[in-house]
């Protein structure tokens, strides 16, 4: 078992739950930036939880998403949400000139409650986890 940077994992949930805040918007940058940080910081979010418990490597962003779920860090309405918001990394990262920000906009409106459930759904596997207690066993989380 590894111990994770827990300042880190904290100011990466914050953020997550701050960027959930900010997808409504009609300006196409920020709505790009806020789309792609919002999958990046919870796939890192997710990959810290998966090396504090040396589980398994995943081999994509969607693994990140089926480990956490078949972990119960993230329940199954969450992980789906989740899912549904991933495809757009592709676009943001291969396909940028050619996004449908409409779409892209509604998806993550359409999902965004597993964004900003996060913080709260990692905090309740943290606390009723056993192995969790003792990844994440100081006030900090």
């Amino acid at each position: 078992m590894y111990f994770v940077d827990k300042t880190l994992l904290n100011k990466r949930l914050a953020y997550i739950e701050e960027m959930s805040k900010l997808v409504d918007t009609d300006d196409k940058l920020a709505l790009e930036r806020t789309c792609q940080m919002l999958i990046e910081a919870t796939v890192d979010v997710g990959n810290m939880i998966i090396d504090a418990f040396i589980l398994r490597d995943p081999g994509s962003y969607q693994d990140v998403i089926d480990i956490m779920e078949q972990e119960k860090v993230i329940d199954s309405n969450d992980a789906l949400k989740f899912k549904n918001t991933l495809k757009w990394r592709t676009e943001l990262t291969r396909n940028y000139t050619d996004i449908d920000h409409q779409s892209m906009k509604l998806d993550f409106l359409d999902n965004i409650d597993a964004y900003k459930n996060f913080k709260a759904s990692f905090e309740h596997f943290r606390k009723t986890d056993p192995q969790a207690v003792t990844a994440f066993s100081t006030d900090d989380v």
